[in-house]
């Protein structure tokens, strides 16, 4: 095949909506800016929330409507939470937090042709791009990874990595090093009580929530304490500019174990045709739930005996 047909490294070169793994930022930008008190938000669920005159619909936990925490927002992938709390954050708001992360840069990995497409929209870019004034629906959008909001797998499982470590910036490498001393970027600037309500919700979603497929047979994980976070996302398909439907992407983000992390993962399953069911948490979370069960297997196996040695019976 030659390079001009070659198949496309998805991990570097595609560039997605990330769905409902952005709720992770958006929570961040909400408690470091204090808009989120980990004690006290909540919101109430309808199932609609209202921007404008426009209704916004949260289908993702349609038997559990009511009060919902930011734990319980992560858990169950709640809409309106994000909606509402997004929309206080602002979107220059949502993208210096995911700027913070490098979310609108290159990863540096050792490998040619890495994309540089991936964007995080402001306010300015949406003048200077799109001639077009921002609007609190774009908000909406942005707060759950929908919009002009577009991202690498790589670059999320960079991004899992940094919030599993405190920190802000986690630069892939190919490259093993056993003397390079361990990286320290900076510091992801969150209470004890903030991160722990955030990580508290990532571990609801996969015990009890939107991702608990990993914590169901076959898998074996629920010693290993995963933190995770399922999406989402679709993106218009247009042709001879005609609207074709909504292409959709299953995500899952993670890392294991919650308390000690040694894992990061990153799943994307990139839907074929518009109108394909393609959900986070019944497609993406389960291929994560076999890369971690893999690992922790290949980690916790027993050595093999020793063939016993041969010997000769005495005559």
């Amino acid at each position: 095949m030659t390079e001009s047909k070659a198949w496309t490294n998805r991990a570097i070169g595609g560039v997605y909506p990330p769905g409902s793994t952005f709720k992770i930022v958006t929570s961040i930008a909400g408690l470091r800016s204090g808009i989120i008190d980990p004690a006290n938000a909540h919101v109430e669920c309808t199932g609609t929330y209202m921007v404008g005159n426009k209704a916004f619909v949260c289908n993702n936990h349609n038997a559990s409507r009511g009060t919902i925490t930011l734990p319980m927002a992560i858990e169950k992938s709640c809409n309106t939470f994000f909606y509402d709390y997004g929309l206080k954050v602002g979107p220059d708001g949502l993208a210096a937090e995911a700027r913070r992360f490098h979310l609108d840069q290159r990863t540096g990995i050792e490998l040619p042709h890495e994309t540089g497409r991936m964007l995080v929209p402001t306010t300015e870019w949406m003048l200077r791009v799109k001639k077009q004034k921002w609007v609190p629906g774009e908000t909406a959008n942005y707060s759950i990874g929908q919009g002009a909001l577009g991202v690498t797998p790589l670059q999320m499982a960079c991004f899992v990595a940094s919030v599993a470590r405190g920190e802000t910036h986690t630069p892939p490498t190919l490259i093993h090093n056993p003397e390079h001393p361990r990286l320290k970027t900076e510091a992801i600037d969150m209470t004890n009580k903030q991160y722990a309500a955030l990580l508290d919700g990532m571990r609801r979603c996969v015990e009890t929530g939107s991702g608990k497929k990993l914590s169901q047979p076959p898998f074996n994980l629920r010693e290993q304490k995963i933190a995770g976070k399922t999406g989402t996302a679709q993106q218009a398909v247009y042709e001879d500019g005609q609207f074709k439907g909504n292409l959709n992407y299953a995500w899952f983000i993670g890392f294991a174990p919650y308390d000690n992390p040694e894992i990061a993962i990153a799943v994307i399953l990139e839907g074929t045709a518009p109108g394909e069911e393609y959900g986070g948490g019944a497609m993406a979370a389960p291929v994560a739930g076999a890369i971690f069960q893999k690992y922790f297997d290949k980690k916790y196996e027993k050595p093999a005996l020793p063939a016993p040695a041969a010997t000769t019976a005495a005559r």
